[in-house]
């Protein structure tokens, strides 16, 4: 939610230029173009990106049963709204954003009457960074805070985090790294299994990870495999964020960590994040991050135990109806 102090709900009805589409066909090449560049100036403006990596994927290649509501004043796009597929019990999850220079004019509350229009069950929408005013704005449509995600990061040189020589894997265990066109099924059957209660990331497909791999940051060297005689029984997957995305400098993340909670290998989880640090921290990074849902007290326990800290938190919003 990156708009805040929103004028009355009669000045919202009275917008024009709401337009509601499903899937990216419905959005021409310069919706597209507009609304990444929407994106990377909010981005810019607010210093946290109002969409999830998930969500620009969405918008550059689409997903089914998507949409997209884009709101125009002037002909320019002023605000976006990503609007994810249905689960289960028809609950939808929106991410949206606002151009600076037209903000607190009632167009984001425009974007969420939209999505609640198109959502059966509830909707729940996401603030990144927990920005000023968004608390207030989502309490004013009604919506209230039900996850949390923290941003957690941790220097690579200097500290507790400094001591990441990775112990030797248990008897039986190997860790080699992610081999492309090879590992993709075996690795999706083990994420599965690792984040079966996970309501984004044990649900991805072929095409989550194709559409990963096909992105300039992939790198199969910092892909790292723990493999035993049953196959794969865990993961850590890093990734490399250039300068200006996180400060100044480039930043490492511990992108997706997972064990197959039927390995049986206490301890795999900690050897797995040392693998991955150390191999960061030989690439000449001098810090890293990860995200973790607040809730996850063993994952948080685990990276405070490597020398993480809080550094900020996305908040979900949620809110049942049709009308805001």
């Amino acid at each position: 939610m990156a708009e805040t102090n929103e004028g009355s709900p009669a000045a919202a009805a009275e917008l024009t230029g709401i337009a509601a589409v499903t899937g990216i066909a419905g959005l021409t090449e310069a919706d597209r173009a507009e609304a990444l560049a929407l994106l990377r100036a909010v981005t810019e403006a607010d210093g946290v990106s109002p969409v999830s990596e998930s969500g620009r994927l969405a918008l550059m290649h689409g997903r089914a049963e998507e949409s997209h509501v884009i709101r125009r004043e002037a002909g320019k796009l002023v605000g976006y709204l990503y609007l994810g597929p249905p689960d289960e019990d028809q609950n939808r999850a929106a991410e949206l954003c606002v151009a600076p220079p037209a903000r607190r004019r009632g167009i984001g509350r425009s974007l969420i009457e939209a999505a609640l229009a198109g959502t059966a069950g509830a909707l729940r929408v996401w603030a990144h960074g927990s920005l000023p005013g968004a608390e207030q704005f989502a309490a004013r449509l009604g919506f209230a805070a039900i996850r949390e995600l923290r941003l957690m990061e941790a220097p690579l040189t200097g500290g507790s985090a400094s001591v990441l020589t990775a112990p030797q894997p248990p008897e039986g265990v190997e860790i080699s790294t992610f081999r492309p066109g090879e590992d993709e099924d075996a690795w999706l059957a083990l994420n599965a299994r690792a984040f079966a209660h996970h309501p984004e990331q044990g649900s991805w497909t072929l095409d989550d990870l194709a559409e990963r791999e096909a992105e300039p940051w992939f790198d199969p060297a910092g892909f790292f495999l723990a493999r035993s005689a049953e196959g794969l029984i865990g993961f850590h997957w890093t990734k490399v964020h250039p300068a200006g995305a996180y400060g100044p400098d480039r930043v490492g993340e511990i992108y997706v960590l997972g064990v197959d909670p039927q390995a049986g290998h206490r301890g795999l989880g900690r050897l797995l994040a040392l693998v991955g640090l150390q191999h960061l921290a030989q690439s000449g990074l001098g810090n890293v991050i990860l995200y973790v849902d607040g809730d996850n007290t063993a994952a948080v326990r685990l990276y405070q135990s490597l020398g993480f800290g809080n550094r900020a938190v996305d908040t979900m919003y949620e809110r049942r109806g049709v009308k805001a």
